[in-house]
């Protein structure tokens, strides 16, 4: 993941370092983004102090240590520096959509299949938008109804992993299929 996110010099960064530090919070349901707050001030701190690099392990995406060190304390949140979407596709013609990060606020990640190739762009906005309601405190529960805003309206269901093997969702996930009409 860090040579993929930041080159082969970070990789050997990485695998130079003499130590590494673990930054984790443990809330079910947070009340707010506080914890979210606190490990990035955190994180910008050991970085402040030299640390190379910062691994978000619930979104899969690596960052610069001196990338986090210069982030501003009073920058507002972005749902998108918190969560990765990923698409794979899926052998008949279609894409699977999926986010990575929702576990850091208390939510099942979102996974979307059957997404025609053209409609990657739409599904990452739907993702989006979803997963900053989700931050924001809303729920989407098996046997819940979504609306799209092309007014197409989806069912929540569990996510089975063995159903989808492409997909790379670890934990609990909320999958997103049309709902009967």
């Amino acid at each position: 993941m860090i040579a993929q996110d930041l080159g082969p010099q970070a990789a050997a960064a990485a695998l130079a370092a003499e130590h590494a530090y673990v930054i984790e919070a443990q809330l079910d349901d947070p009340d707010d983004l506080g914890h979210l707050q606190a490990a990035w001030a955190l994180a910008k701190c050991v970085c402040e102090e030299g640390a190379a690099i910062v691994i978000d392990v619930y979104a899969a995406r690596a960052h610069l240590g001196g990338e986090v060190a210069a982030l501003p304390p009073g920058r507002g949140f972005d749902v998108m520096r918190e969560v990765t979407l990923f698409f794979e596709e899926l052998g008949d013609g279609t894409i699977a959509a999926w986010s990575l990060g929702l576990r850091k606020f208390g939510r099942p990640d979102l996974v979307l299949p059957g997404v025609a190739p053209d409609g990657a762009a739409e599904a990452a906005l739907l993702l989006r938008d979803l997963a900053e309601a989700l931050a924001a405190g809303e729920r989407i529960e098996p046997g819940d109804g979504v609306e799209t805003p092309a007014g197409l309206r989806l069912a929540a269901e569990r996510f089975a992993p063995e159903r989808w093997p492409r997909v790379a969702v670890d934990g609990d996930a909320i999958l997103l299929v049309p709902a009967p009409a």
